[in-house]
């Protein structure tokens, strides 16, 4: 298979929309009637059977949140396994949402498990380079551990109103500790193999605070965007064009909720609640991507 920011470029240019859709199990959101007697793990992995089929009809790739599995422990995370292998087989493209990012030995030990079900990765950066560097390894054409062609999105702009807290800290140059890490993505990213002008080092910057959104791309020239806060959050697809290229390409807009969460528990056409959300979903971002303003 190519690398990830080489199929994902491929598809957007064939006419794929730049959407993902967020895989955040939540028990209280299921519907009703899905196995109403099976353990968590088991309607989990329910509705991603159904959803998931209808999901790859209109966008290329789905995110799926670990931490909505690991929260149901050894079973809830073989569901997040058989998630991430269930997207793959249907032929879209899985970025883990581990947000990991630790030193040495640990970091490698997360690269290599990790790596293993999904395509792309997202990483906090704030131990440092060498807490990257693992990760880095597998987004060349063939790393250490044998892997090549991965990627990662790395922490820069988050959707949460705490970001403020300290990514908005300015530093003693005038810069803030966001366009630090902003620049540290342009330059991890410099050396590895790159796609129709993008590298596979990205960036996750909420769409939660468009008014940055031109500045961050500016010092982001060749990452791909991860953009996630649509909907539930308070951003909209409309508030994103600064972070598409004149093709369409360099920026992934996620949402969650307002997809797999649109439906009423007691609602027995909820799939197809699912289908037309994630159909919606799509067309508003390709409209914005090519430029086709409302």
């Amino acid at each position: 298979m190519p690398s990830f920011v080489a199929e994902i470029a491929d598809r957007l240019l064939a006419g794929s929309a730049p959407a993902v859709i967020g895989l955040d199990p939540r028990l209280d959101a299921l519907p009703a009637d899905l196995l109403p007697d099976g353990d968590p793990s088991e309607r989990i992995v329910e509705f991603y059977r159904r959803t998931l089929p209808a999901l790859a009809q209109h966008v290329p790739c789905v995110k799926p949140n670990i931490a909505f599995f690991e929260r149901y422990g050894a079973a809830g995370f073989a569901a997040y396994e058989w998630t991430c292998r269930a997207a793959r087989e249907r032929g879209l493209l899985v970025i883990g949402d581990v947000k990991r990012g630790d030193i040495g030995s640990t970091a490698s030990a997360y690269a290599d498990g990790h790596f293993a079900l999904a395509d792309a990765l997202t990483l906090h950066p704030y131990l440092g380079e060498d807490s990257v560097a693992p990760f880095l390894d597998a987004c060349g054409v063939q790393g250490k551990s044998g892997a090549g062609g991965k990627a990662v999105f790395v922490l820069v702009r988050t959707s949460n109103p705490g970001a403020r807290d300290f990514q908005d800290l300015e530093l003693g140059s005038g810069r803030t500790l966001c366009d630090v890490v902003a620049e540290a993505v342009t330059r991890w990213g410099r050396e590895l193999p790159f796609a129709e002008g993008y590298s596979p080092v990205g960036a996750v910057v909420g769409a939660t605070w468009p008014s940055e959104l031109e500045r961050l791309r500016a010092l982001l020239p060749h990452a791909w965007l991860l953009l996630p806060g649509v909907g539930a959050q308070g951003g909209t697809v409309e508030d994103l064009a600064p972070a598409f290229d004149s093709r369409g390409l360099g920026a992934l807009v996620n949402q969650s909720r307002g997809v797999m969460q649109c439906f009423a528990r007691d609602d027995g056409d909820w799939l197809a609640r699912v289908e037309d959300a994630a159909r919606t979903f799509a067309a508003d971002c390709r409209r914005v991507a090519t430029g086709e303003r409302t």
